[in-house]
């Protein structure tokens, strides 16, 4: 399961954090890079990088260690019984999300590299990967205005909900027709991963 925690949060890295003293006291949505001691399923010693902007902390920066929960939100969306090809079988909602909880320390020595890091992941896939390098001067002047972060002692808590106990056959239907390639795809990874897909379906339920 580490394994796809840790790919939902590359493939999805925009975060809700609540925890953080902001001016309207609602999660902020900030991008966050998990980093791993090792091998990617390897959580043991993992940590989150990001920034925000200097104006929306309403806390001193230099404080201690903050109590945050966060929540990756990966693909969501209706299975209706036309897609499973069965007007008997009843309609659910399949999401991945990941929720994580952690200590949020902000540094100012992380200001630079969480920029970094996060352009790094983003650009990765790029024929010709942009680089903070060719802003010029603006990178230097952006980095006044944001600080950045790190989320430690992390506890994660996947909550993936790709399957109803579908047979094999209903499941490859819904794999094959349903609109949503991105959360098919999510579909397949989390059977193969939990080796989930039943050859008896058990009973429905709604969403």
């Amino acid at each position: 399961m580490n394994d796809l925690i840790a790919q939902l949060i590359g493939e999805y890295p925009l975060a809700a954090v609540s925890g953080l003293s902001t001016a309207d006291e609602m999660p902020v949505h900030l991008p966050l890079i998990l980093e791993t001691s090792s091998q990617p399923s390897d959580l043991s010693h993992a940590r989150l990088i990001g920034h925000m902007a200097r104006r929306n902390v309403t806390i001193t920066p230099a404080a201690g260690p903050i109590a945050v929960e966060v929540m990756f939100s990966g693909p969501q969306g209706y299975v209706s019984p036309e897609v499973a090809g069965d007007r008997g079988w009843i309609p659910t909602w399949n999401y991945a999300r990941v929720w994580a909880r952690g200590a949020l320390r902000f540094s100012e020595d992380l200001t630079g590299p969480s920029l970094e890091v996060l352009v790094d992941a983003m650009e990765k896939a790029h024929a010709k990967p942009w680089q903070i390098s060719e802003s010029g001067p603006r990178a230097e002047a952006l980095k006044k205005h944001i600080i950045g972060f790190e989320i430690t002692d992390i506890t994660f808590r996947p909550s993936f909900k790709l399957g109803q106990g579908e047979t094999p056959a209903v499941f490859d239907k819904i794999v094959s027709d349903h609109p949503d390639r991105d959360l098919t795809r999510w579909m397949r990874l989390h059977a193969v991963s939990t080796s989930s897909l039943q050859v008896e379906g058990s009973k429905n339920r709604f969403f």
